[in-house]
C-alpha cells in the first residue's frame, strides 16, 4: 500500500515535472524571439545611425559655420520683431477656407476628367509648329542676311 501511494505520488510529480519543462521550453523559445527582436531592432538603429554619422561626416563643417557666421542675427531678430503676427493672423481667419476647399475639389475633378493624350498630342503639334516657324524664321533671317551684303549694308 505504501508502494501504490509512493508510485501514485511519482507520477503526479512526473506529470507537474513536464508540464513545468513544457512551459520552460515556452518560455524559453518567447525569450529567444524577444532578444532576436530586440538584436535586430538595435542592428536597424546602429546602420541608421552609422549612415547618419557618415552623412554628418561628408559635411562640409568649416563652409557652413563660416556661412552661418555671416549671417546677421541681430537684424533678424529686430526683422522678425518687426512682423504683426496678429495681423497675419486676423487675415487668415478672414479666409473662407471652406470655398477655397471647393475651389481645389473643383480643380481636382477639372483634372482627372482631362485628357492627357490629347493634351500630350496637342503639345507635340504646337512644338512642331514652333519648330517650322523657326525654321522659316532661320531661312528669312539668312536670305536677308544675303541681301544685305549684294547691297553692301
Amino acid at each position: 500500500m505504501e508502494q501504490s501511494i509512493l508510485l501514485e505520488e511519482t507520477r503526479r510529480t512526473n506529470a507537474l515535472l513536464q508540464k513545468q519543462l513544457l512551459w520552460s521550453r515556452i518560455t524559453a523559445a518567447l525569450l529567444a524571439a524577444v532578444m532576436l527582436a530586440v538584436i535586430l531592432f538595435f542592428g536597424g538603429i546602429a546602420h541608421s545611425v552609422g549612415r547618419i554619422a557618415e552623412q554628418i561626416e561628408s559635411m562640409e563643417l568649416d563652409a557652413l559655420s563660416e556661412q552661418l557666421s555671416q549671417i546677421d542675427f541681430a537684424a533678424l531678430a529686430d526683422r522678425l520683431a518687426q512682423i504683426d503676427f496678429s495681423a497675419i493672423s486676423a487675415q487668415f481667419s478672414k479666409l473662407d477656407i471652406e470655398s477655397l476647399n471647393g475651389t481645389v475639389s473643383a480643380l481636382e475633378e477639372a483634372l482627372r476628367g482631362m485628357d492627357t493624350q490629347a493634351f500630350n498630342d496637342a503639345v507635340k503639334k504646337l512644338n512642331s509648329a514652333v519648330d517650322a516657324l523657326q525654321n522659316a524664321s532661320d531661312t528669312i533671317k539668312h536670305w536677308g542676311e544675303g541681301l544685305s551684303g549684294i547691297f553692301g549694308r
